[in-house]
């Protein structure tokens, strides 16, 4: 089960690659408070978007980050990525989910609008059943 998290953050002013990148993860929420932490979650989307353009996918023991971090931290943030929609593991490697980052954010509202209509359509037939419920009563 993906669990997508949408905030409403200011694009910024000044445009480049590496601010665009950590805006995508403010608005993804995937920036962790933690210190140590701080800016993985950037450094690994950079890592596969540069990835996507060559075709290719990463397995987490090919990542190579700053200061050493641990495999496992690794594998969580790469966790967090997917659990964002913006990662797929393919057998041992992960990639960016399409070709380049306006593909990926397109799949992404597919499957939301997807969801959202399904949702509606719950909602729909919840007051259907509500509503028929309600007229027993009376």
């Amino acid at each position: 089960m993906e669990r997508i998290s949408i905030r409403v953050v200011s694009v910024p002013d000044k445009k480049s690659a590496e601010q665009l990148i950590k805006w995508f993860c403010l608005a993804f929420g995937l920036e962790t408070g933690n210190s140590a932490d701080a800016g993985v979650e950037e450094e690994l989307l950079k890592k596969f978007i540069e990835a996507a353009y060559k075709d290719r996918g990463i397995s987490s023991s090919e990542i190579k980050l700053r200061n050493h971090i641990a495999r496992s931290t690794i594998i969580y943030h790469l966790n967090r990525l997917m659990d964002a929609g913006l990662l797929v593991k393919k057998g041992r490697k992960y990639y960016l989910r399409a070709t380049d980052m306006y593909r990926s954010i397109e799949e992404i509202e597919y499957d939301l609008d997807r969801e959202m209509s399904r949702m509606l359509d719950t909602a729909r037939e919840f007051d259907r059943i509500m509503a028929t419920k309600l007229k027993k009563l009376k």
